[in-house]
């Protein structure tokens, strides 16, 4: 009777809805459960797919050093696109700080943004020598013009013709956009994340921005993708299998009674497990590395 308590009792239904109404105003750039996840399995405070040279690596050989390692080549590739003309710089979307720290090691005069306030936290306790703005790209107002503004997986959560008219808004003369992020090919995906690869080039003439280095980089990520989908495959789907059957045998009347929400967490690994798979992702999206200039 203890389980069934909370179903049967008035207050709790009442405690229940007003928890419900509050927990449905979540707002992901405010926090981010997926980037909380892995900052607490990465040390290098860097939250992005990385860049593996070897793009042939198995991942049952790939170690949590290599997959760090493959992490700071990326943020090397971002770096060798910039200059000291090219100061300062505005890393939009900014995650834990490991990119802008990349960069402030090279000696570059770089600044965070992100609207995610636990990672400005994070930033202002590890890295205080870093300017931080805790805004959305869209909403950012500054006296500053930037040299080189980085979207660095972050160009996905801000709609397109804002992401372009703050960009030309705050770029110097000659400066430069940055852009590492996957693009979908089409709508054909269960997972919508991103941006139409095709909608982004009619934002490039639109705007009136040329393209000064493309590169088609998917392949290199893809390790890291399956890395991760082995590891769904083969120790989250099997636990997941093993706590149903679990509570099946353990407690039969408590498993009948929660099989819609076993449905419902069923159709959100479906979907998340759609973003993780490599062949979905190669058949939906593209990882693309742009270098801007304004025309």
């Amino acid at each position: 009777m203890k389980y069934l308590y909370p179903f049967l009792n008035p207050v709790e239904w009442i405690k229940a809805i007003k928890f419900q109404r509050k927990s449905s105003k979540f707002d992901k750039s405010a926090y981010d459960l997926e980037l909380f996840l892995y900052s607490k399995i990465l040390t290098n405070n860097m939250l992005h797919y990385g860049y593996f040279e070897d793009i042939s690596v198995k991942p049952e050989t790939i170690s949590l050093k290599q997959l760090e390692d493959a992490q700071i080549r990326y943020g090397e590739n971002i770096v060798e696109q910039i200059r000291d003309i090219h100061n300062p710089v505005l890393d939009v979307g900014c995650g834990l700080g490991g990119l802008a720290e990349l960069m402030h090691n090279k000696n570059l005069d770089v600044e965070v943004l992100t609207p995610n306030k636990n990672q400005i936290d994070f930033i202002n306790k590890n890295y205080p020598y870093l300017k931080s703005h805790n805004y959305k790209f869209e909403h950012f107002e500054s006296g500053r013009k930037y040299g080189t503004i980085i979207n660095s997986e972050s160009l996905q959560y801000i709609p397109l013709s804002e992401a372009f008219k703050q960009a030309e808004k705050i770029l110097l003369p000659d400066g430069k956009w940055i852009i590492s992020d996957y693009f979908r090919l089409n709508d054909k995906g269960i997972n919508k994340s991103s941006h139409l690869l095709e909608d982004f080039r009619q934002k490039l003439k639109e705007f009136n921005w040329r393209v000064i280095y493309e590169r088609d980089i998917t392949m290199n990520i893809l390790p890291t993708l399956i890395l991760i989908n082995m590891y769904a495959e083969r120790f989250l789907m099997p636990l997941k299998h093993f706590g149903y059957e679990k509570l099946r045998f353990k407690k039969p009347w408590l498993y009948y009674m929660t099989n819609r929400l076993r449905d419902s967490i069923d159709n959100k690994i479906i979907k998340e497990a759609a973003a993780i798979n490599p062949s979905r992702f190669i058949d939906e999206k593209r990882y693309m590395f742009f270098v801007l200039e304004k025309t």
